[in-house]
């Protein structure tokens, strides 16, 4: 796998002091199930072509969100996407570590980029 954050990017590892919500694209680029973008950090004024350049997400007919409630003491990678050929990237990218992937107790909703943006 190329690596998934942007050659600029300043990457720290952090430990959440309390729940932390996030988001979950499916499908998303980075390939696996542990990777989250910070909730405080997606636009909704964004259109859907805009949503999809930023995060660098795979074509896709349609795409699900999920909003994730990572909780204390949960040890994350955050830094931002790196492009792709046809995507921008730029977009905050959270790895969650120590996990294969995310717990299904962990989702709270889930929707459209679709519906999302309406």
């Amino acid at each position: 796998m190329t690596d998934p954050y942007a050659d600029h990017s300043i990457i720290i590892e952090v430990e959440t002091g309390t729940s932390e919500r996030l988001l979950r694209f499916k499908p998303d680029r980075p390939e696996g199930t542990f990777w989250l973008h910070r909730l405080s950090e997606f636009d909704r004024t964004l259109d859907r072509n805009a949503v999809i350049d930023r995060y660098a997400l795979p074509p896709s007919d349609e795409y699900e969100i999920q909003l994730v409630t990572v909780p204390p003491g949960e040890s994350m990678q955050i830094g931002d996407v790196a492009g792709t050929d046809d995507r921008s990237g730029g977009g905050d990218l959270v790895e969650l570590l120590e996990h294969d992937s995310i717990p299904s107790d962990w989702i709270d909703e889930t929707a459209t980029l679709k519906t999302i943006l309406e």
